[in-house]
């Protein structure tokens, strides 16, 4: 099912990617439409996937994780099963937040949330260097958030 997003629904989308929080009424206010149309408006778009789910992001320090780090990994071998491992691994920690297969010259690409550089270095012993698969990684600290 194809389905073209017009302007209206480019702006309710980005609106609600800065806060999906907000009531229906501000959003149509924000928008330029009534309640009621910005209701089926936000409907139709997650009827049709656009938007996918509605998160909470919580600030990692309020969870005292207040290093992040992102990671790129490189692997030994890429078949479906050596990948489902490593992810499967990767499914178990709280510190990881978000994580990547990408294309190109690494494999995946990580982000962190650990308290401090103790608990970064478990990780890594326990991801990447006891992981065989494992070829490289590289790691970058992050100093602000900028965006």
């Amino acid at each position: 099912m194809s389905f073209k997003l017009d302007q209206i629904d480019h702006r309710i989308l980005k609106v609600l990617e800065e806060n999906a929080d907000l009531s229906n009424k501000i959003l149509a206010d924000r928008v330029g439409l009534s309640p009621s149309a910005c209701l089926r408006r936000v409907a139709q778009l997650k009827k049709i996937g656009a938007i996918q789910r509605i998160v909470a992001v919580i600030d990692p320090d309020c969870i005292e994780r207040h290093l992040t780090a992102v990671v790129t990994v490189k692997f030994e071998r890429h078949g479906p099963q050596h990948r489902k491992n490593f992810f499967d691994q990767l499914e178990k920690e709280n510190a990881v937040s978000q994580c990547y297969m990408v294309a190109g010259e690494v494999g995946s690409v990580l982000i962190l949330n650990v308290i401090d550089m103790e608990e970064y270095t478990e990780l890594a012993d326990r991801l990447f260097h006891a992981d065989e698969n494992v070829s490289a990684f590289t790691t970058h600290l992050v100093m602000s958030k900028l965006k």
